[in-house]
């Protein structure tokens, strides 16, 4: 299986895994002194979820996707499990007003980036399951609709409501790419859409978030702090950077320098130029990911791989449309490069399916080309 796999694929995510340990060694080295007195400590944490992260990425490159329709429920079951879990004194942990965690030792677990990837392979196979049903709004379009609500509401009560608002957007896509009616699509985005708005509006600091992102200078020092300081970081930039480990933002003006920033940090290290390669690096794969899940015949994988690769690309969308000004602050990371195991352990499952997927489809192909070839003999 590994012989067939995509290895264009494999070697830009090994990149992106590599350079992932080497800029957040670049961008936490400050942090890391001033929080846990060793400059490493950030960096050797995530060197070790890299390394589990690649393990992962392996075992599921070779694992046969299609039987992960035979655990689909007890994954779903177990992510609603986990992300209650979080709310419960002692094993709940909170960060800055959220509560997303669960407390582990070692690391703080965030359920809800698995969550993201479950809702990818849980709408595959039931929407493939209720593909001839999928028109009938009450038996087909609402059951798997409401697995995902539940989840989007969870994750909102954890004060994660961008996480929970790009499950909703992964969610959308798929149930589209999966052949539900346009029209039952349009009345629930139309139905959300205040819902959404007054989840924003009617919280103060969301809405803050909102207003600071359209001015940031109306409030420099306060909510407008994070965005100033990133334009700064690509202000003080230019096309080759100051060089690695010499970024001044990083030392107190970004708070979370190694985590939501660091595409900031990057660019005013290294430059537009890496910066610009690295956005050419995750196009590369959200391209690879395309392709792969629409050479598959099969409607599960295929559902799959859409979902992995729109998961993926709205990820980055994000994370840099956030450093960049584009959209307001989200807490969403950056793949395989922003610190933290959660993400980089649920961002390594889901290219591991993508890279078993490309097996199939290679051999897919490689069906089509032999019949191609013994049609043109038989003929010729």
């Amino acid at each position: 299986m590994l012989s067939r796999i995509d290895r264009s694929l494999l070697y830009a995510v090994l990149f992106l895994m590599v350079l992932g340990i080497l800029f957040v060694f670049s961008s936490s080295s400050y942090f890391s002194l001033r929080y846990t007195g060793n400059i490493y400590t950030y960096a050797m944490k995530q060197m070790f979820f890299v390394l589990l992260g690649f393990g992962v990425m392996i075992f599921m490159a070779r694992y046969e996707y299609t039987e992960l329709r035979r655990w689909i429920k007890p994954i779903v079951f177990l992510t609603f499990f986990l992300l209650l879990l979080v709310f419960v004194p002692g094993l709940g942990s909170v960060r800055g007003g959220a509560r997303r965690w669960i407390s582990l030792g070692f690391f703080d677990m965030n359920p809800a980036e698995f969550a993201k990837l479950v809702v990818v392979i849980y709408l595959s196979f039931i929407l493939t399951k209720k593909q001839r049903k999928l028109g009938d709004f009450t038996f087909g379009f609402l059951p798997p609709l409401l697995i995902v609500t539940a989840m989007f509401f969870i994750i909102l009560m954890q004060s994660g409501f961008s996480i929970a608002v790009l499950l909703l957007m992964v969610g959308m896509v798929m149930f589209f790419v999966g052949g539900a009616s346009l029209k039952h699509l349009l009345s629930v985005s139309l139905l959300s859409l205040p819902v959404l708005v007054a989840f924003v509006v009617k919280v103060a600091y969301r809405k803050a978030r909102v207003l600071s992102f359209l001015n940031p200078w109306n409030d420099p020092y306060g909510k407008g702090y994070h965005l100033i300081q990133s334009y700064r970081a690509f202000a003080n930039a230019g096309w080759f950077g100051k060089g690695l480990g010499n970024s001044t933002q990083k030392i107190g003006a970004l708070p979370t320098p190694h985590t939501d920033f660091i595409y900031a940090i990057i660019t005013e290290e290294m430059g537009l130029v890496v910066a610009l390669l690295l956005l050419g690096v995750y196009l590369f794969i959200f391209l690879r990911a395309f392709l792969i899940a629409k050479r598959i015949k099969d409607p599960f994988g295929q559902l799959l791989g859409y979902g992995i690769a729109s998961l993926f690309g709205f990820h980055v969308l994000l994370n840099i449309g956030v450093t960049t000004g584009l959209f307001p602050p989200t807490g969403v990371s950056l793949p395989f490069v922003s610190y933290g195991g959660s993400s980089l352990l649920m961002f390594s499952c889901a290219m591991g399916i993508l890279l078993n997927l490309s097996a199939h489809g290679d051999e897919v192909h490689a069906t089509v080309k032999e019949v191609q070839r013994n049609f043109d003999e038989a003929f010729d």
